[in-house]
Protein backbone atom coordinates (compact mmCIF):
# COMPACT_ATOMS: atom_id res chain seq x y z
CA UNK A 1 0.00 0.00 0.00
CA UNK A 2 1.56 3.31 -1.05
CA UNK A 3 -0.15 5.54 1.46
CA UNK A 4 1.56 6.34 4.73
CA UNK A 5 -1.62 7.24 6.49
CA UNK A 6 -5.19 6.14 6.07
CA UNK A 7 -8.18 7.01 8.17
CA UNK A 8 -11.69 5.76 7.78
CA UNK A 9 -14.47 7.00 9.99
CA UNK A 10 -18.21 6.64 9.99
CA UNK A 11 -20.59 8.28 12.39
CA UNK A 12 -23.99 6.66 12.78
CA UNK A 13 -25.55 9.67 14.37
CA UNK A 14 -28.91 11.08 15.07
CA UNK A 15 -27.25 14.21 16.34
CA UNK A 16 -23.67 15.29 16.06
CA UNK A 17 -21.35 18.14 16.93
CA UNK A 18 -19.09 20.93 15.83
CA UNK A 19 -15.33 21.10 15.91
CA UNK A 20 -13.31 23.75 14.17
CA UNK A 21 -9.58 24.39 14.13
CA UNK A 22 -7.57 27.32 12.78
CA UNK A 23 -3.86 27.87 12.33
CA UNK A 24 -1.60 30.75 13.26
CA UNK A 25 -1.92 33.79 11.08
CA UNK A 26 -5.22 32.81 9.45
CA UNK A 27 -7.96 35.39 9.70
CA UNK A 28 -11.18 33.83 10.93
CA UNK A 29 -14.70 35.11 10.95
CA UNK A 30 -16.48 35.40 14.26
CA UNK A 31 -20.25 35.38 14.01
CA UNK A 32 -20.65 37.67 16.99
CA UNK A 33 -17.63 39.86 16.20
CA UNK A 34 -16.93 40.00 12.45
CA UNK A 35 -13.85 42.15 13.09
CA UNK A 36 -12.15 39.42 15.14
CA UNK A 37 -8.86 38.43 13.51
CA UNK A 38 -7.51 36.20 16.26
CA UNK A 39 -4.54 33.97 15.44
CA UNK A 40 -6.21 31.09 17.22
CA UNK A 41 -5.80 27.63 15.71
CA UNK A 42 -8.73 26.09 17.54
CA UNK A 43 -12.17 27.70 17.35
CA UNK A 44 -13.76 26.96 20.71
CA UNK A 45 -16.90 29.07 20.43
CA UNK A 46 -19.38 26.19 20.36
CA UNK A 47 -20.44 24.43 23.55
CA UNK A 48 -20.17 21.06 21.83
CA UNK A 49 -16.63 21.71 20.70
CA UNK A 50 -15.58 22.73 24.18
CA UNK A 51 -16.99 19.47 25.51
CA UNK A 52 -15.66 17.36 22.64
CA UNK A 53 -12.20 18.88 22.92
CA UNK A 54 -11.18 16.27 25.46
CA UNK A 55 -14.02 13.82 24.86
CA UNK A 56 -12.05 12.26 22.00
CA UNK A 57 -9.09 11.82 24.30
CA UNK A 58 -9.23 9.05 26.88
CA UNK A 59 -6.72 8.88 29.78
CA UNK A 60 -7.03 5.10 30.17
CA UNK A 61 -7.20 3.67 26.64
CA UNK A 62 -6.44 4.21 22.97
CA UNK A 63 -9.18 6.30 21.37
CA UNK A 64 -10.01 8.20 18.22
CA UNK A 65 -13.03 10.17 17.01
CA UNK A 66 -13.83 12.81 14.41
CA UNK A 67 -15.02 16.26 15.44
CA UNK A 68 -15.38 17.21 11.77
CA UNK A 69 -17.56 14.27 10.87
CA UNK A 70 -19.67 15.13 13.89
CA UNK A 71 -20.01 18.72 12.71
CA UNK A 72 -22.42 18.32 9.82
CA UNK A 73 -25.29 16.16 11.12
CA UNK A 74 -25.99 18.35 14.13
CA UNK A 75 -26.02 21.44 11.95
CA UNK A 76 -28.39 19.63 9.61
CA UNK A 77 -30.74 18.84 12.49
CA UNK A 78 -30.74 22.53 13.37
CA UNK A 79 -32.34 23.24 9.97
CA UNK A 80 -35.33 21.19 11.07
CA UNK A 81 -35.56 22.49 14.63
CA UNK A 82 -37.51 25.25 16.33
CA UNK A 83 -38.24 26.61 19.78
CA UNK A 84 -36.15 25.38 22.70
CA UNK A 85 -34.41 22.77 20.55
CA UNK A 86 -33.10 25.43 18.20
CA UNK A 87 -32.07 27.50 21.21
CA UNK A 88 -29.99 24.55 22.44
CA UNK A 89 -28.41 23.84 19.05
CA UNK A 90 -27.35 27.39 18.16
CA UNK A 91 -24.85 27.86 21.04
CA UNK A 92 -23.78 24.22 20.75
CA UNK A 93 -22.78 24.83 17.13
CA UNK A 94 -21.05 28.10 17.98
CA UNK A 95 -23.09 30.32 15.63
CA UNK A 96 -25.06 33.40 16.57
CA UNK A 97 -28.15 32.66 14.48
CA UNK A 98 -29.57 30.12 12.04
CA UNK A 99 -28.57 32.07 8.93
CA UNK A 100 -24.92 31.55 9.83
CA UNK A 101 -25.16 27.77 9.34
CA UNK A 102 -25.22 28.12 5.58
CA UNK A 103 -22.47 30.78 5.62
CA UNK A 104 -20.17 28.58 7.65
CA UNK A 105 -20.76 25.05 6.42
CA UNK A 106 -21.31 25.37 2.68
CA UNK A 107 -17.95 27.01 1.83
CA UNK A 108 -16.19 24.73 4.29
CA UNK A 109 -17.45 21.59 2.58
CA UNK A 110 -16.65 22.96 -0.88
CA UNK A 111 -13.08 23.63 0.24
CA UNK A 112 -12.61 20.24 1.88
CA UNK A 113 -13.64 18.30 -1.21
CA UNK A 114 -10.36 19.21 -2.90
CA UNK A 115 -7.30 18.11 -0.98
CA UNK A 116 -3.94 18.25 -2.79
CA UNK A 117 -1.77 15.28 -1.87
CA UNK A 118 -4.62 13.36 -0.29
CA UNK A 119 -8.23 12.36 -0.52
CA UNK A 120 -11.15 13.40 1.67
CA UNK A 121 -14.69 12.22 0.94
CA UNK A 122 -17.55 13.48 3.09
CA UNK A 123 -21.05 12.10 2.74
CA UNK A 124 -24.12 12.51 4.90
CA UNK A 125 -27.54 10.95 4.60
CA UNK A 126 -30.75 11.23 6.57
CA UNK A 127 -32.97 8.15 6.88
CA UNK A 128 -36.62 8.46 7.88
CA UNK A 129 -39.52 6.04 7.85
CA UNK A 130 -40.87 5.19 4.40
CA UNK A 131 -44.27 6.41 5.56
CA UNK A 132 -42.98 9.90 6.41
CA UNK A 133 -43.61 12.98 4.28
CA UNK A 134 -40.53 15.20 4.19
CA UNK A 135 -40.74 18.97 4.37
CA UNK A 136 -39.53 20.29 1.02
CA UNK A 137 -37.75 23.37 2.52
CA UNK A 138 -35.73 21.10 4.82
CA UNK A 139 -34.77 18.77 1.96
CA UNK A 140 -33.77 21.67 -0.29
CA UNK A 141 -31.72 23.45 2.38
CA UNK A 142 -30.00 20.26 3.44
CA UNK A 143 -29.03 19.39 -0.11
CA UNK A 144 -27.87 22.94 -0.89
CA UNK A 145 -25.65 23.28 2.17
CA UNK A 146 -24.45 19.73 2.79
CA UNK A 147 -24.85 18.12 -0.64
CA UNK A 148 -26.81 15.31 1.01
CA UNK A 149 -30.11 13.61 0.37
CA UNK A 150 -32.96 12.37 2.54
CA UNK A 151 -33.90 8.73 1.98
CA UNK A 152 -36.98 6.84 3.11
CA UNK A 153 -36.33 3.42 4.58
CA UNK A 154 -38.48 0.56 5.83
CA UNK A 155 -37.70 0.40 9.54
CA UNK A 156 -40.25 -2.40 9.96
CA UNK A 157 -37.70 -4.76 8.42
CA UNK A 158 -34.65 -4.13 10.60
CA UNK A 159 -32.42 -6.58 8.72
CA UNK A 160 -33.14 -4.94 5.37
CA UNK A 161 -32.71 -1.43 6.82
CA UNK A 162 -29.34 -2.30 8.38
CA UNK A 163 -28.13 -3.86 5.13
CA UNK A 164 -29.10 -0.79 3.13
CA UNK A 165 -27.30 1.55 5.52
CA UNK A 166 -24.20 -0.66 5.69
CA UNK A 167 -23.97 -0.95 1.89
CA UNK A 168 -24.14 2.81 1.51
CA UNK A 169 -21.54 3.44 4.24
CA UNK A 170 -19.22 0.86 2.68
CA UNK A 171 -19.50 2.49 -0.74
CA UNK A 172 -18.66 5.91 0.75
CA UNK A 173 -15.57 4.68 2.63
CA UNK A 174 -13.81 2.75 -0.13
CA UNK A 175 -15.37 -0.44 1.27
CA UNK A 176 -13.28 -0.17 4.45
CA UNK A 177 -16.12 0.31 6.94
CA UNK A 178 -18.61 -2.55 6.96
CA UNK A 179 -21.43 -3.64 9.24
CA UNK A 180 -21.56 -0.31 11.04
CA UNK A 181 -25.09 -0.97 12.20
CA UNK A 182 -26.74 -4.22 13.20
CA UNK A 183 -30.41 -5.16 12.88
CA UNK A 184 -30.87 -4.74 16.63
CA UNK A 185 -29.86 -1.08 16.28
CA UNK A 186 -33.07 -0.49 14.31
CA UNK A 187 -36.65 -1.21 15.29
CA UNK A 188 -40.13 -0.45 13.94
CA UNK A 189 -40.27 2.50 16.35
CA UNK A 190 -37.06 4.06 15.01
CA UNK A 191 -37.79 7.70 14.26
CA UNK A 192 -34.75 9.19 12.54
CA UNK A 193 -31.32 7.90 11.53
CA UNK A 194 -28.61 10.24 10.34
CA UNK A 195 -25.55 8.57 8.83
CA UNK A 196 -22.33 10.49 8.30
CA UNK A 197 -19.32 8.98 6.54
CA UNK A 198 -15.84 10.46 6.18
CA UNK A 199 -12.91 8.88 4.36
CA UNK A 200 -9.42 10.39 4.44
CA UNK A 201 -6.10 9.18 3.09
CA UNK A 202 -2.85 11.09 2.85
CA UNK A 203 0.90 10.81 2.43
CA UNK A 204 3.63 12.48 4.44
CA UNK A 205 5.25 15.48 2.79
CA UNK A 206 8.58 14.03 3.87
CA UNK A 207 8.61 10.23 4.31
CA UNK A 208 10.19 8.68 7.37
CA UNK A 209 13.64 7.22 6.74
CA UNK A 210 13.19 3.92 8.54
CA UNK A 211 11.32 1.94 11.15
CA UNK A 212 13.13 0.32 14.08
CA UNK A 213 11.90 -1.67 17.05
CA UNK A 214 12.22 0.56 20.11
CA UNK A 215 10.85 0.86 23.63
CA UNK A 216 7.48 2.50 24.30
CA UNK A 217 6.56 3.22 27.93
CA UNK A 218 2.87 2.37 28.24
CA UNK A 219 0.83 2.53 31.49
CA UNK A 220 1.13 -1.28 31.68
CA UNK A 221 4.90 -1.19 31.42
CA UNK A 222 7.53 -0.92 28.71
CA UNK A 223 6.91 -2.69 25.38
CA UNK A 224 8.86 -3.01 22.14
CA UNK A 225 7.11 -1.41 19.16
CA UNK A 226 7.98 -0.23 15.63
CA UNK A 227 9.08 3.42 15.75
CA UNK A 228 9.32 5.60 12.64
CA UNK A 229 12.34 7.90 12.59
CA UNK A 230 13.32 10.96 10.60
CA UNK A 231 15.32 14.18 11.00
CA UNK A 232 13.97 17.38 9.49
CA UNK A 233 12.36 20.77 10.06
CA UNK A 234 8.90 20.81 11.66
CA UNK A 235 6.64 23.32 13.37
CA UNK A 236 7.39 22.77 17.06
CA UNK A 237 6.91 24.35 20.47
CA UNK A 238 6.96 23.60 24.17
CA UNK A 239 4.32 24.62 26.70
CA UNK A 240 5.15 25.13 30.36
CA UNK A 241 1.45 25.57 31.12
CA UNK A 242 0.65 22.12 29.67
CA UNK A 243 3.99 20.51 30.55
CA UNK A 244 4.13 19.22 26.99
CA UNK A 245 5.92 19.38 23.64
CA UNK A 246 3.91 19.91 20.45
CA UNK A 247 4.94 19.03 16.89
CA UNK A 248 3.12 19.30 13.55
CA UNK A 249 3.98 16.77 10.80
CA UNK A 250 2.68 17.88 7.37
CA UNK A 251 1.19 15.68 4.67
CA UNK A 252 1.94 16.09 0.98
CA UNK A 253 0.39 19.31 -0.27
CA UNK A 254 0.58 20.84 3.23
CA UNK A 255 -3.20 21.06 3.51
CA UNK A 256 -3.30 18.34 6.16
CA UNK A 257 -1.08 17.63 9.14
CA UNK A 258 -0.64 15.32 12.10
CA UNK A 259 -0.19 17.08 15.47
CA UNK A 260 1.25 15.34 18.54
CA UNK A 261 0.91 16.82 22.03
CA UNK A 262 3.48 14.87 24.07
CA UNK A 263 3.53 15.25 27.89
CA UNK A 264 7.01 15.83 29.26
CA UNK A 265 6.56 12.94 31.70
CA UNK A 266 5.65 9.34 30.89
CA UNK A 267 2.52 9.43 33.06
CA UNK A 268 1.47 12.96 32.16
CA UNK A 269 -1.40 12.28 29.73
CA UNK A 270 -4.19 12.20 32.31
CA UNK A 271 -2.94 15.49 33.79
CA UNK A 272 -2.76 17.02 30.30
CA UNK A 273 -6.34 16.01 29.50
CA UNK A 274 -7.55 17.35 32.84
CA UNK A 275 -5.87 20.69 32.17
CA UNK A 276 -7.41 20.93 28.71
CA UNK A 277 -10.82 20.05 30.07
CA UNK A 278 -10.63 23.05 32.40
CA UNK A 279 -8.86 25.41 30.00
CA UNK A 280 -8.80 24.21 26.36
CA UNK A 281 -7.52 27.59 25.26
CA UNK A 282 -4.11 26.61 26.68
CA UNK A 283 -3.46 24.43 23.65
CA UNK A 284 -4.67 27.16 21.34
CA UNK A 285 -2.18 29.56 22.89
CA UNK A 286 0.68 27.05 22.76
CA UNK A 287 0.11 26.20 19.09
CA UNK A 288 0.11 29.88 18.17
CA UNK A 289 3.77 29.98 19.24
CA UNK A 290 4.95 27.10 17.03
CA UNK A 291 8.00 27.75 14.87
CA UNK A 292 10.08 25.75 12.41
CA UNK A 293 12.71 23.71 14.25
CA UNK A 294 15.25 21.05 13.32
CA UNK A 295 14.02 17.85 14.98
CA UNK A 296 15.13 14.23 15.35
CA UNK A 297 11.65 12.69 15.26
CA UNK A 298 10.56 9.31 16.62
CA UNK A 299 6.88 8.32 16.26
CA UNK A 300 5.35 4.87 16.77
CA UNK A 301 3.40 3.10 14.06
CA UNK A 302 -0.08 2.52 15.41
CA UNK A 303 -3.61 1.52 14.57
CA UNK A 304 -6.70 2.36 16.60
CA UNK A 305 -10.37 1.55 16.21
CA UNK A 306 -12.91 2.83 18.70
CA UNK A 307 -16.65 3.32 19.04
CA UNK A 308 -18.21 6.24 20.92
CA UNK A 309 -21.73 6.76 22.18
CA UNK A 310 -22.18 10.50 21.83
CA UNK A 311 -25.52 10.97 23.55
CA UNK A 312 -23.91 11.69 26.93
CA UNK A 313 -21.64 14.25 25.29
CA UNK A 314 -24.53 16.13 23.73
CA UNK A 315 -26.44 16.25 26.97
CA UNK A 316 -23.40 17.57 28.85
CA UNK A 317 -23.09 20.26 26.17
CA UNK A 318 -26.73 21.25 26.70
CA UNK A 319 -28.35 19.47 23.73
CA UNK A 320 -31.16 17.42 25.27
CA UNK A 321 -34.45 18.17 23.55
CA UNK A 322 -33.59 16.24 20.38
CA UNK A 323 -33.86 12.99 22.41
CA UNK A 324 -37.33 13.81 23.79
CA UNK A 325 -39.72 11.24 22.34
CA UNK A 326 -42.75 13.46 22.94
CA UNK A 327 -41.43 16.94 22.22
CA UNK A 328 -38.07 16.92 20.40
CA UNK A 329 -38.62 20.24 18.64
CA UNK A 330 -37.53 18.68 15.31
CA UNK A 331 -40.80 19.67 13.72
CA UNK A 332 -39.58 20.97 10.35
CA UNK A 333 -38.10 17.74 9.00
CA UNK A 334 -41.32 15.92 8.17
CA UNK A 335 -44.93 17.01 7.74
CA UNK A 336 -46.11 14.11 9.91
CA UNK A 337 -45.12 15.69 13.21
CA UNK A 338 -41.93 15.77 15.21
CA UNK A 339 -39.21 13.14 14.82
CA UNK A 340 -36.64 12.53 17.53
CA UNK A 341 -33.12 11.17 17.97
CA UNK A 342 -32.98 7.62 19.30
CA UNK A 343 -29.21 7.14 19.46
CA UNK A 344 -25.88 8.77 18.60
CA UNK A 345 -22.95 6.54 17.69
CA UNK A 346 -19.58 7.10 16.10
CA UNK A 347 -17.00 4.55 14.95
CA UNK A 348 -13.49 5.53 13.93
CA UNK A 349 -10.45 3.75 12.55
CA UNK A 350 -6.96 5.21 12.18
CA UNK A 351 -3.80 3.64 10.73
CA UNK A 352 -0.45 5.47 10.93
CA UNK A 353 2.59 3.84 9.36
CA UNK A 354 5.73 4.41 7.30
CA UNK A 355 5.46 5.79 3.78
CA UNK A 356 6.39 3.24 1.07
CA UNK A 357 9.96 3.62 -0.18
CA UNK A 358 9.02 3.51 -3.89
CA UNK A 359 6.38 6.23 -3.60
CA UNK A 360 8.47 8.18 -1.12
CA UNK A 361 11.41 8.41 -3.47
CA UNK A 362 9.30 10.05 -6.16
CA UNK A 363 6.98 12.28 -4.14
CA UNK A 364 9.06 14.56 -1.99
CA UNK A 365 12.09 16.80 -2.23
CA UNK A 366 14.14 17.71 0.83
CA UNK A 367 15.51 21.25 0.84
CA UNK A 368 18.63 22.07 2.79
CA UNK A 369 18.67 25.04 5.15
CA UNK A 370 21.06 27.93 4.71
CA UNK A 371 22.05 27.79 8.37
CA UNK A 372 22.51 24.69 10.46
CA UNK A 373 20.52 24.23 13.64
CA UNK A 374 21.40 21.41 15.98
CA UNK A 375 18.35 19.13 16.06
CA UNK A 376 16.39 18.64 19.22
CA UNK A 377 14.94 15.23 19.99
CA UNK A 378 11.19 14.61 19.90
CA UNK A 379 10.71 11.06 21.12
CA UNK A 380 7.04 10.01 21.26
CA UNK A 381 7.84 6.94 23.37
CA UNK A 382 5.02 7.34 25.90
CA UNK A 383 1.26 8.16 25.83
CA UNK A 384 0.21 11.29 23.92
CA UNK A 385 -2.70 13.27 22.51
CA UNK A 386 -2.97 13.68 18.73
CA UNK A 387 -4.95 15.62 16.13
CA UNK A 388 -5.38 15.41 12.37
CA UNK A 389 -5.87 18.82 10.76
CA UNK A 390 -7.27 19.11 7.24
CA UNK A 391 -7.30 22.66 5.86
CA UNK A 392 -7.14 23.88 9.46
CA UNK A 393 -10.18 21.84 10.50
CA UNK A 394 -9.90 19.25 13.27
CA UNK A 395 -10.71 16.09 11.33
CA UNK A 396 -9.66 13.56 13.98
CA UNK A 397 -8.39 13.58 17.53
CA UNK A 398 -7.51 10.89 20.02
CA UNK A 399 -5.05 9.39 22.46
CA UNK A 400 -2.41 6.70 22.08
CA UNK A 401 -1.52 4.83 25.28
CA UNK A 402 -0.02 1.69 23.79
CA UNK A 403 0.75 0.94 20.14
CA UNK A 404 -0.71 -2.45 19.15
CA UNK A 405 1.90 -5.18 19.40
CA UNK A 406 0.77 -6.57 16.02
CA UNK A 407 2.64 -3.80 14.22
CA UNK A 408 6.03 -4.91 12.92
CA UNK A 409 8.99 -2.85 11.87
CA UNK A 410 9.55 -2.77 8.14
Amino acid sequence: MNFIFKIYIVSICLAVLLAKKHRKGIKRENEDSPEDTSNSRIDLRGNLLKTLFVFCGHPAENSVCSPLSALMPLAKLALGAEGQTQEELIPALGVSRMSKIRNRFKPLLVELRYLPGGKLDIASRLYVSQTAHLHRPFVDQSRDIFGSSAVKLDFQNSTYAAEEINLWVSSQTNHMIKDIVAPFDISPTTSLVLVNAVYFSGRWKEPFDKVDNKTFYSPMGSITVPMMTRSGYYNYTTSDALSAEIIEIPYLGEKASFVIVLPTTQLGLSILLSQLKLAPELLDSAMASMHETNVDLNVPKFRIESTSNLRELYEVAGVKKIFDTKDSGLTKITRDGSVYVTSAKQKAFIDVHQFGSEAGASSSISMSKLSYQKPLRFNADHPFLFFILVKKEQLFSGTLLYPPLSNQAS
